[in-house]
């Protein structure tokens, strides 16, 4: 009976989800009331519901905002973005910037992040140069979204994947099964963009000459950009050292207590304590925390094991197969349930099945299809949310899910590829080795 229950509350909280551009109810609150009526309804019992959060996640979440909150606030963000911006000599090279550099720093400061940072900057951007903002805002969601997946850093799918599969090295094996992928994906996807948006690019053309994008931007506080910039550098090598001392026995810190380090060291230099706590979106926190509680219920009722006897379960002993039908579940089950919750379900029917940290290929396939599951569809990710809700709150029309689905159908399918071709040549690689 608890499975049914599970499920009736899991489609009202997707029902409002889905419509939450007509409820007009935010997707935390909505996530929240459902993790709330599976208490209520005796789903899953408070204490198992408080064991089912992944601190570990929220730490994580908690401290890389805070640390892209202090780089935001003292205008450094800004101006590395229009930095890559004025580079731009054609609208060609404008849309590899978008696509390319804004994804290349989603990969190291949470995609969420970099579409909320991006969306001024890319609608100031269509008006300087007269273009339709639609033509932007699809390569920022795109290139986001594909530029996340390089790193466990990149989304919260990926850390998931990193906290939850027990690879010994994390952060090692991403960059080494998914930096060249997401490399070549990436201009993969501004050709595609290049190719379709062709008309608009011309016409853009016309009135382009080499001071249309001279946009300036200064360093608001100097001092705060000078520490924030160190706390991350600083960060992201201690990922690169916990996974050596890991490695070599000596000490074990996973990745979300290095990030607390270095929020730690950020909030006691920065004279901004306040500012930056202020700024961090703990509606994402809350968001993060109410769906571990609702999927785990799921799990635990037994609800998904309903619809996972009927499909075919990856094999750990066939590198191709399970790559496979890991792909098609990702691409397919993302839409439904949207890229987070999904990993958060499929960890479970993953170790379930036998795959351990020793399965790297697969547990980077994952990572990889569920993530540019959000290029499908617009409920695949919830930084294509942030995108449409940002513009419109804007008073810029963003795109539709028909504009958007004509154009991610192709890339997500080139981007799966790609990735899938990668990653099952390099996992033969190292079994043969």
């Amino acid at each position: 009976m608890k499975e049914y229950i599970a499920l009736a509350i899991f489609a009202i909280v997707y029902v409002l989800i889905v419509g939450r551009l007509r409820f007009k109810i935010p997707i935390w609150i909505a996530m929240s009331g459902g993790a709330v009526l599976m208490i209520l309804f005796q789903v899953i019992d408070i204490k198992s519901a408080a064991q089912s959060v992944s601190v570990d996640v929220i730490v994580f979440l908690f401290a890389m905002f805070s640390i892209v909150s202090a780089l935001d606030k003292s205008g450094l963000l800004k101006l590395v973005s229009i930095k890559m911006m004025s580079k731009a000599k054609n609208p060609n090279l404008l849309l590899m910037a978008i696509v390319v550099g804004m994804g290349s720093l989603a990969a190291f400061l949470v995609n969420d992040t970099i579409a909320l940072m991006g969306i001024p900057l890319v609608i100031y951007i269509s008006k300087h140069v007269g273009a339709r903002p639609v033509v932007f805002l699809l390569a920022l969601a795109f290139g986001i979204t594909v530029g996340s997946t390089m790193t466990p850093i990149g989304n919260p799918q990926n850390l998931l994947i990193a906290l939850q599969s027990d690879i010994p090295l994390p952060f090692t094996s991403f960059l080494e099964f998914l930096a060249v992928p997401t490399v070549v994906n990436l201009f993969l996807t501004w050709y595609i963009l290049k190719i379709y948006f062709k008309k608009d690019l011309l016409q853009m053309s016309h009135n382009y000459n080499d001071n249309t994008m001279a946009l300036s931007a200064t360093i608001e506080n100097p001092r705060l950009a000078k520490i924030s910039l160190a706390v991350l550098v600083a960060t992201i090598v201690g990922f690169f050292v916990s996974e050596i001392l890991r490695f070599l026995h000596i000490f074990d810190i996973n990745t979300s207590i290095v990030a607390l380090i270095g929020a730690a060291a950020l909030y006691a230099a920065s004279g901004k304590r306040y500012e930056i706590l202020k700024s961090v979106n703990y509606t994402v926190l809350i968001f993060f925390a109410a769906m571990f509680v609702v999927t785990s219920a799921l799990w635990s009722s037994g609800a998904i094991s309903i619809f996972m006897k009927h499909l075919p379960i990856p094999n750990p002993q066939d590198l191709i197969q399970s790559n496979a039908v890991i792909s098609v579940y990702s691409i397919t089950l993302g839409q439904i349930l949207s890229n987070v919750p999904f990993v958060t379900l499929y960890n479970h029917v993953m170790a379930a099945n036998g795959f351990t940290g020793a399965h790297v290929s697969q547990w980077m396939m994952l990572a990889a299809a569920s993530t540019i599951s959000g290029n499908l569809t617009i409920l695949g990710a919830a930084s294509s949310i942030i995108i449409i809700q940002s513009a419109e709150s804007r008073g810029v029309k963003a795109f539709t899910f028909v504009e958007f689905f004509k154009i991610g159908i192709l890339v997500t399918l080139v981007n799966l590829a790609v990735y899938y071709g990668f990653i099952v040549f390099l996992g033969n690689v190292i079994l043969n080795l």
